[in-house]
């Protein structure tokens, strides 16, 4: 079998990806995203598969929309890739299927952004539509400060300043909760502590093992699903009411995940990979 691994460059993950995939007899072919070039009147890539990588989910959305167009199994597929990507998108998903989420306000501008803010009640989250987690991200305590992160945005006048998203803020009792789904199954999670509202492992966050617990399990496997399913982290807020579910996403921070809670996430990625393939794809 050859699988391809699409990529921006070879991480930690990446590279126990690859290792995995040795260990079962899989011949991997890099396809670098700063290098690929596709000639669309023929297909030229030779595959069983193709594993996306990429950090930017952007160059990842348009190649699996090739590779798919080729008939190449993907995974993620091009679909649930957009999905997680958008912020939008990934609440509108949520909502449909039910799972728990903070209030989403979505403005177009900073007038009906301080309006949505104001009636959401403070504090609120503003985060850009589209993104990497935890960039450009702000927690906003009152209409003061909100006036200034309005203004800031519009003077910077990019487009994706210029569509305002807007979560209630929930506060959590010190860390978040990320999940590792693949397919029907939460293989892992960790609980990350910072001394920040924002707690993504890559800042250097306490990263320990957390228990997956039937609920859990459903609730992750629920969010998954309602983007599309296949491999993703659905980062999760418990209260001491209720359950949230804040942001779905690529899979990242697997080796220190890995390490902490005993079990290789990446050997349950590839076995997810070659399932993929013997089903055809689906």
């Amino acid at each position: 079998m050859r699988m391809g691994i699409m990529l921006s460059r070879i991480r930690m993950d990446e590279k126990a990806l690859i290792a995995e995939a040795n260990l079962r007899g899989v011949e991997v072919v890099p396809l670098d995203n700063k290098t690929l070039v596709f000639a669309l009147e023929h297909p030229h890539l030779e595959l069983d598969v193709v594993l996306d990588r990429c950090v930017d989910q952007h160059r990842a959305a348009y190649a699996l929309t090739v590779l798919e167009s080729w008939h190449i199994p993907t995974v993620n597929k091009q679909a649930v890739v957009e999905t997680y990507g958008n912020r939008l998108l990934a609440s509108l998903a949520l909502q449909e299927k039910g799972v728990p989420m903070p209030e989403v306000r979505v403005a177009f501008t900073p007038e009906s952004a301080l309006e949505a803010m104001e009636g959401l009640g403070y504090p609120v989250v503003l985060k850009p539509v589209e993104g990497p987690q935890g960039q450009l991200v702000s927690r906003i305590q009152d209409k003061y400060t909100a006036r200034t992160v309005l203004e800031h945005k519009k003077i910077l006048g990019a487009y994706h300043h210029s569509i305002f998203f807007i979560q209630k803020y929930i506060e959590s009792p010190g860390y978040d909760i990320r999940a590792y789904v693949v397919g029907d199954q939460t293989v892992a999670a960790v609980s990350v502590m910072t001394d920040h509202w924002i707690s993504p492992i890559s800042d250097g966050g306490l990263v320990t093992n957390y228990p997956v617990t039937e609920e859990l399990n459903g609730l992750a496997v629920s969010a998954a699903q309602a983007a599309g399913g296949g491999i993703m982290t659905v980062d999760i807020i418990q209260t001491k009411d209720a359950w949230y579910v804040v942001e779905i996403g690529p899979s990242t921070g697997l080796a220190e995940a890995s390490e902490v809670t005993g079990v290789n996430i990446s050997g349950h990625f590839m076995d997810y990979v070659l399932k993929t393939v013997q089903e055809g794809g689906r």
